[in-house]
């Protein structure tokens, strides 16, 4: 379904909510909503110093907080109402004790002071949860640390945190869990693929780590429960190897058109169904694919485009990112529907 444009960088994505898309552009910090039928209904935000603008958009979670907005930016949290008026704002901060010679020489994965949000980068979502029994937000965390890091440290895959937990009454995290995947000690070590996404389900979330086949759901405190999935159709898992910080930035993205990987994560509460995201041989293939699965179960694996990330569900379809094409112009959401 195409969009009716409005500004366009064609550098964003969508989200979808109560029966309504948005497009945030990441480039000229718009939120452009429409509804379910892709008709605009309007555009705020925008670049600036005035109370109603946002200058940085990582992350955008709609009717969340009391019904507000929440928009992730560098350093904050901050919440809009439907109509896009500012109504507060949340500092990011770690609450930790130690000092920075501590930090530096002793790190271990309880000093919250070496962690940063991880920011997904333009072009995704960072996904970032609400929860309202606990007053809290789960957000994702990585560290960089010249001795516990991804590069070298089989300490950091055992022991540093992926979420971490936001008290909106201290306006601090507080507190960190869940731990990264076993499998990325089978590999020693691949920090190019050392990522993952999450969804929530009911009492809990869900992770999908880049190069583990298996979905990771834990409750609310980060115990694991349980896992489940199903191995991706072909997938290329020789993982190339990464020793050193400049030469995983210099190999990023060839990195990942080298080998296969588990990417975007849905779950439908309600229908207890679970969409995620695979790219089989890695990006730029022109394609994806897209397993599904009822009560854990795989009931599909399709091709799908190589940009395809289920956002959530209005009325009997699925909607998905995304049509975002500058060169060309173009501006959609996919529709689908799921007959069980």
């Amino acid at each position: 379904m195409l969009l009716e444009k409005d500004y366009f960088s064609g550098v964003g994505f969508l989200q979808v909510a109560r029966e309504q898309v948005f497009f945030i552009d990441q480039i000229f910090s718009t939120v452009t909503v429409y509804d379910k039928k892709g008709a605009l209904q309007g555009s705020y935000l925008g670049k600036g110093e005035g109370p109603n603008n946002q200058n940085t958009i990582h992350g955008f979670l709609p009717y969340s907080l009391d019904g507000s907005h929440l928009i992730l930016d560098n350093f904050q949290l901050v919440a809009f109402d439907d109509n896009f008026q500012k109504v507060a704002a949340y500092p990011l901060a770690w609450d930790y004790a130690e000092s920075y010679e501590d930090m530096l020489n002793n790190p271990t994965a309880e000093m919250l002071g070496l962690y940063e949000i991880e920011h997904k980068g333009n072009g995704y979502n960072t996904p970032f949860h609400y929860n309202r029994q606990a007053n809290e937000i789960l957000i994702p965390m990585s560290m960089s640390h010249p001795e516990l890091n991804g590069y070298i440290s089989e300490e950091y895959y055992k022991s540093v945190y992926v979420l971490g937990q936001y008290d909106l009454e201290t306006k601090r995290i507080g507190k960190g869990m869940v731990t990264r995947s076993p499998e990325y000690l089978t590999q020693k070590f691949v920090p190019n693929f050392d990522f993952s996404f999450f969804s929530t389900r009911k009492d809990g979330i869900l992770l999908s780590f880049a190069i583990d086949p298996l979905l990771h759901a834990y409750d609310l405190e980060g115990k694991l429960l349980y896992k489940f999935g199903v191995a991706g159709m072909n997938m290329h898992t020789s993982y190339p190897k990464t020793t050193t910080i400049s030469d995983a930035i210099d190999n990023y993205r060839a990195d990942l058109k080298r080998a296969g990987f588990y990417h975007f994560l849905h779950h439908d509460r309600e229908a207890h169904i679970t969409f995620r995201t695979y790219y089989p041989l890695g990006i730029d293939q022109g394609t994806a694919r897209l397993q599904i699965y009822h009560n854990r179960v795989l009931i599909g694996d399709v091709e799908v485009p190589e940009r395809f990330q289920v956002l959530g569900k209005i009325g009997d379809f699925y909607y998905a990112d995304g049509l975002i094409d500058e060169e060309n112009d173009v501006l959609g959401i996919y529709k689908f529907k799921l007959k069980l």
